[in-house]
């Protein structure tokens, strides 16, 4: 039986697997984004990712126990060979000025970060950029095409320094349903953008489970 038959009539196979999608970011989000685009059947996966698996991060991102000390993009090519037979594009560093095209997903944790992303996102105008937020249980993903000058503004009246950002106290900053949640939208985004359907923004807050749409 083909694998992916209980989704063939719902998701384009050959424009998955077409698809090249960057992560930056492989922590709770991009872990668990990870795992969902492979699952739908994109096998041209980029991750980012300078960080290694602490003990911390067990209970929300999609690390096991033995991963423990292993940079996250190393244990995430691990997990993704397991469970989907994908092999990754694993950079075991921070992103920095790579040339992007495609679908680039933005997990970090810092608008710093997202900065110094959106200036080579402006250079290279991949076809899609996500931008996925969270924070606790509210959950907040941008959709930016590039090429589009007015969606770029746009998306540049979301982007301050972190200087400017909230900071939640480190005992309240992530939840597992937050962040696969976030990972089932994104999913959700990339099967309308290979159906040709418009994707607009989501706010999802889990605490008082509502949903907003852009």
């Amino acid at each position: 039986m083909d694998r992916f038959i209980r989704q063939q009539d719902i998701l384009p196979a050959d424009k998955l697997s077409a698809l090249k999608v960057t992560v930056i970011g492989c922590g709770a989000v991009g872990s668990f984004t990870c795992l969902t685009l492979a699952k739908m059947g994109i096998t041209d996966i980029t991750v980012y990712d300078g960080d290694k698996v602490e003990e911390h991060n067990l209970p929300n991102q999609w690390y096991r126990p033995d991963h423990v000390g292993m940079n996250k993009t190393d244990a995430l090519w691990d997990i993704l060979v397991d469970f989907t037979g994908v092999e990754l594009k694993a950079h075991g560093r921070d992103y920095d000025k790579d040339p992007l095209r495609g679908l680039v997903i933005s997990c970090v944790d810092s608008m710093d970060t997202r900065l110094k992303i959106w200036t080579e996102v402006k250079k290279y105008k991949p076809d899609l950029y996500l931008d996925a937020r969270m924070g606790a249980e509210v959950g907040k993903i941008l959709v930016v095409t590039p090429s589009n000058p007015s969606s770029c503004r746009k998306y540049e009246e979301e982007l301050y320094p972190s200087t400017e950002a909230l900071h939640a106290p480190c005992t309240a900053k992530a939840t597992i349903y937050c962040a696969a949640g976030l990972a089932a939208y994104i999913g959700a985004m990339v099967g309308a953008y290979v159906n040709g359907r418009k994707i607009d923004e989501v706010v999802v807050d889990w605490r008082l489970m509502t949903i907003m749409r852009g």
